[in-house]
């Protein structure tokens, strides 16, 4: 469980550099894909994340950032 004491990870940086967030997220995207965006978002706000996070992660007009998980996605 969230805890208030702890910083929240979607407040003041829209960048997923922790393993815990970038999971969260890319299993809601899954969740997205497979199961469609009414299931992907309960998964969010269960997760307490904010609906703006939530819109800007669904969004298909955006095209979404590698997770920072492991090694940097190449440059092009």
């Amino acid at each position: 469980m969230h805890s208030y004491s702890e910083p929240d990870p979607f407040v003041g940086s829209n960048a997923r550099t922790d393993a815990a967030t970038a999971e969260l997220v890319e299993r809601g995207v899954e969740f997205n894909k497979t199961l469609g965006k009414t299931v992907a978002t309960a998964y969010f706000k269960e997760n307490r994340v904010p609906e703006p996070v939530i819109q800007r992660i669904l969004s298909t007009s955006r095209a979404r950032r590698a997770a920072k998980t492991g090694a940097p996605a190449p440059r092009h």
